[in-house]
């Protein structure tokens, strides 16, 4: 294979990630995922410049073809500054059900645009991160600080082969790391006439739980008013119409008050009313669609995704369950989150909590400044702002370690480009232009302003 064509080419790059299928199918399947191939591929680049990587592999069934891909870029060491972590996922969701209009793992280039399963989640990114350092290691320049890179897999699920399972047994590779840049955020948006960019700071924590009723039990032709289908029919009600409480986290603060400056006007100031928790809810309702992407920053949320009991048609039973999904705001504690749950269902349920990833309580801003000056030293119009993502991604691990992960992939987009409304859609695609503004400003950022943070 001819590899030094790669090198200088970012879009080359993601073109030949996205036709690799790395399809993370679900997670009771999550073993028949091939990354391997996606993977060794990258070491194969790394290999082919003379530098090493380390392949690591989880210990559950099917580890083999989901390895996890570190490698180091060493500095100069003359001066104490802490490395940098660059990492990402290169497993993609999948694209069953879709109609596309190019095929999903070709990686098509086509009226400006590169097309396929991974453009912006996140093998575009992985393109930015390697490009910029492929550019770093063939000048033969060396920083004043080490630089790891990282691609992990199974990060559409829970991170089991990837990031969960890194940080939770080899958490010596992150030995000395403070800081990391990974997906969601450093990218374009236009909205009241200005050009955003959001850099993602924080991210929501996410738990998953039974709730279960009990109630009397009985034959089914007898009329029961106490049944545990009717209290759960009820709780269910009640956790899918009512509102949790109104929660102001530090990063969410920032965000607002971000974005309100960058408005100005009116406008602006009607969005820093969001912070007054007694306020909230009412301008939140009178802000349309806009209303819809601040509430879950400002509120814990659940969604009810499975339902199960009873062991026979004619048999009342006594007890019954749902399953949840729970995503809390930032700083909040898993006691407060299940209070803001007693407090709408009552106290007469169990709750078993299934899973808790917990992110970072505290949120690192040193670097923001300096990725706010690599974005506007490279677009005159961009207005950076702090950025709470209401997903989660890999970073909630990291934070773990005390590791402050930035979403920092920076792109330019056009005006009618959704990144949103693309990701894990048909159709997922992302601007050539954008892949080669990334790895430009990243490099930059890379080169001349990290190390003066320190």
């Amino acid at each position: 294979m001819d590899l030094e064509k790669y090198y200088n080419d970012p879009v080359l790059i993601a073109q030949k990630l996205i036709q690799f299928n790395t399809t993370n199918v679900s997670e009771k399947e999550i073993k028949d995922t091939p990354e391997g191939p996606c993977i060794m591929f990258v070491k194969e680049l790394f290999d082919n410049i003379g530098v090493e990587s380390e392949i690591y592999y989880s210990d559950l069934e099917g580890a083999k073809d989901r390895p996890n891909l570190m490698t180091k870029i060493e500095g100069d060491g003359t001066r104490n500054i802490p490395p940098l972590l660059l990492y990402g996922h290169l497993d993609v969701v999948s694209t069953e059900g879709q109609e596309w209009e190019e095929d999903p793992f070709a990686g098509v280039i086509k009226d400006g645009y590169l097309w396929g399963r991974g453009a912006i989640d996140m093998k575009g990114e992985h393109a930015i991160f390697l490009g910029a350092l492929f550019k770093l290691i063939k000048s033969g320049r060396k920083l004043p600080y080490d630089i790891y890179y990282l691609a992990v897999s199974d990060e559409e699920a829970d991170g089991e082969w990837g990031m969960k399972y890194l940080v939770n047994s080899k958490p010596e590779i992150f030995e000395g790391i403070k800081y990391a840049f990974g997906e969601i955020g450093g990218f374009s948006l236009h909205m009241m006439g200005k050009k955003f960019y959001p850099i993602q700071i924080s991210e929501k924590q996410v738990t998953r739980m039974r709730i279960t009723a009990h109630g009397e039990a009985g034959h089914a032709s007898i009329k029961c008013t106490d049944s545990a289908v009717e209290k759960l029919s009820l709780a269910m009600h009640k956790l899918s119409t009512k509102n949790m409480p109104v929660r102001i986290t530090k990063p969410v603060e920032l965000m607002i008050n971000g974005l309100a400056d960058g408005i100005g006007g009116l406008k602006g100031s009607v969005l820093k009313i969001l912070l007054k928790p007694s306020m909230t809810d009412f301008i939140l309702s009178k802000l349309g669609n806009a209303g819809d992407l601040f509430y879950p920053l400002l509120h814990n949320s659940i969604n009810i995704t499975l339902l199960g009991g009873g062991t026979a048609i004619n048999i009342i039973p006594s007890s019954v369950w749902f399953e949840a999904d729970m995503r809390m705001v930032p700083e909040c504690s898993i006691e407060d989150g299940l209070q803001d749950i007693k407090d709408i269902i009552g106290p007469d349920f169990d709750i078993d909590i299934k899973m808790y990833d917990q992110s970072g309580r505290d949120v690192d801003m040193k670097l923001y400044d300096g990725l706010a000056e690599a974005v506007k030293k490279h677009d005159s119009e961009a207005v950076p702002v702090p950025f709470v993502l209401a997903a989660v991604t890999d970073g909630r691990f990291l934070q773990r370690l005390g590791i402050q992960s930035y979403g920092y992939t920076p792109m330019t987009f056009p005006k009618d480009y959704n990144f949103t409304n693309l990701s894990h859609n048909a159709n997922e695609r992302v601007p050539v232009e954008a892949l080669t503004f990334g790895t430009e400003t990243l490099y930059d950022y890379l080169t001349n302003i990290y190390q003066g943070e320190f």
